[in-house]
C-alpha cells in the first residue's frame, strides 16, 4: 500500500510540475505578446531610398548608372512596391488618407539636371514617382548661367516650374545655402556655442529664404526639409515645425514606421544607394 501511496504522489507531483510549466509558458508568451506592439501600433513600414547623381561615365558612392537605376526601378516594382512622395505620406498622418499596401519612397538630393535627363523617362516608363530637394544656391546659379550640363548641372527654376504640374517628381527644401561644411558649420546643424536662438535665426533666413524663392518662381511650397548631410540637432525638429514644415529626411539607415502621429514624420531614415552594387545585393533586407 505504501509503494502505491508512493508511486501516486509521484505521479501527482510530476503532473502538478508538468500543469506548473504550462501555466507559466503561457503567461510569459502572453506577456511577451502583450510587451509587443500590434502592426497597427508599430505604423506603416516605409522604406526611403536615398539617390543622387545619374551618370553613364562613372558611378561612386553618391552616382549610380541609368543602368543601375532602371533595374532598381524593376525590382521594386516586382517586389510589389508602389511609389509614394511626401505629400502622400503627410495626407496620411494630417488627413487621415489611405496608403498602398507596400508604400516606398524615391528621394534624390542636391537637384542634379541629370536627374530631368535619365530619371524622369524611367519613372514615367515604370509609372513611378519620386521626390527631388534642391538647394537653392544651386538652383539660382544654374538659372542665372543657363547650364545644363547632365555632368554638373543643377535643375533651374524654370526646369522645376515645367516639371511640378507632371506629377512625376516632387520637389522639396534642401536648404537655400547649408550644404556645405565651413567655419564650424555642416550643414543645417547647430554650431558649437551656438545659441538656440541663433540657431532658429540661421535656419529661419536660409529655408524661408528657398521657400519663398520656390513661391515666386512655381508657385509651389515644400512641404519637408531634407537635411544637408543629414546634419541636424535636437532643437532642429522644433524649429522646422515653427517654420511650416510637416516632415524632414535625414540620411540614417534604416526602415521608417508611420503612425498617425505628425512626429512620425520627422527625421526619416533613408538608405544611401551607392553605385558600387547590384540591385539585389543592395535591397536585401529592405524590401520584405
Amino acid at each position: 500500500m505504501r509503494i502505491r501511496v508512493i508511486k501516486l504522489n509521484y505521479r501527482l507531483t510530476i503532473a502538478s510540475l508538468v500543469l506548473m510549466i504550462m501555466i507559466i509558458t503561457i503567461a510569459t508568451l502572453t506577456s511577451v505578446r502583450a510587451s509587443e506592439p500590434m502592426e497597427e501600433e508599430k505604423g506603416i513600414r516605409i522604406p526611403i531610398i536615398m539617390y543622387h547623381s545619374i551618370l553613364k561615365s562613372r558611378t561612386g558612392k553618391y552616382i549610380v548608372s541609368p543602368a543601375q537605376l532602371e533595374e532598381d526601378l524593376r525590382y521594386i516594382k516586382e517586389k510589389g512596391y508602389e511609389t509614394i512622395v511626401m505629400a502622400d505620406l503627410i495626407a496620411y498622418v494630417h488627413e487621415g488618407r489611405e496608403l498602398p499596401e507596400k508604400p516606398i519612397i524615391l528621394t534624390f538630393d542636391d537637384g542634379f539636371y541629370n536627374n530631368a535627363h535619365y530619371l524622369i523617362p524611367l519613372l514615367e516608363k515604370y509609372n513611378m514617382r519620386a521626390v527631388i530637394s534642391v538647394v537653392g544656391k544651386y538652383t539660382d546659379d544654374f538659372s542665372e548661367a543657363n547650364d545644363m550640363n547632365i555632368n554638373y548641372a543643377h535643375f533651374r527654376w524654370e526646369d522645376i516650374k515645367r516639371l511640378i504640374p507632371e506629377g512625376v517628381v516632387e520637389f522639396q527644401n534642401h536648404s537655400y545655402n547649408l550644404h556645405r561644411i565651413e567655419n564650424g558649420q555642416k550643414g543645417a546643424r547647430r554650431k558649437r556655442g551656438e545659441s538656440v536662438e541663433d540657431y532658429g535665426k540661421r535656419l529661419e533666413a536660409d529655408l524661408l529664404k528657398l521657400q519663398r524663392l520656390f513661391k515666386e518662381n512655381t508657385g509651389f511650397t515644400p512641404t519637408t526639409f531634407t537635411f544637408p548631410y543629414g546634419a541636424y540637432s535636437k532643437e532642429s525638429t522644433e524649429i522646422l515645425r515653427e517654420l511650416g514644415f510637416k516632415a524632414s529626411l535625414i540620411c540614417e539607415s534604416g526602415v521608417n514606421y508611420i503612425t498617425r502621429d505628425e512626429n512620425s514624420l520627422f527625421s526619416l531614415k533613408r538608405f544611401n544607394r551607392s553605385g558600387g552594387t547590384t540591385t539585389e545585393r543592395f535591397f536585401k533586407g529592405i524590401l520584405e
